[in-house]
């Protein structure tokens, strides 16, 4: 069986909410120990003696607390770093297509001209043997 949790600290506060967005472009990705601060026990919290502890319970709460601050976080880090990795896939695809378009453009135009030039070389052809040229 595991050891007992050692008698903690009074509660401290919460981490701070992370700013909206996600975590800042510059600031690094926190440890998990850096994320999640788990709620203590005040002192007139804690039982007389380790006998009287429930483990079992004290376990649970604290496995529902440390999911439910990693999950905000994390939520908040796959966010911001999911809009990064989305935002250049869509440049690439936007820079690819504008290629493309270009590309296109281009063929088309030549297409045309090579189309109206054709037609007027056999309108003169047509007009000059008309002339009994």
């Amino acid at each position: 069986m595991a050891e007992p949790l050692p008698p903690a600290d009074p509660i401290r506060s919460p981490p701070e909410a992370p700013p909206p967005g996600g975590a800042a472009p510059d600031e690094p990705i926190p440890m998990l120990t850096e994320v999640v601060q788990v709620p203590r026990y005040a002192t007139h919290e804690l039982p007389q003696s380790l006998g009287d502890v429930d483990w079992a319970a004290l376990a649970e709460r604290v496995r529902e607390n440390v999911t439910e601050r990693l999950s905000r976080r994390s939520q908040a880090l796959l966010d911001a770093q999911m809009r990064e990795s989305l935002q250049a896939i869509v440049d690439r695809a936007a820079e690819a297509l504008a290629l493309e378009l270009r590309t296109t453009m281009a063929q088309v135009v030549r297409e045309i001209v090579d189309r109206a030039v054709t037609e007027e070389l056999t309108r003169l052809h047509a007009e000059i043997s008309r002339r009994g040229g």
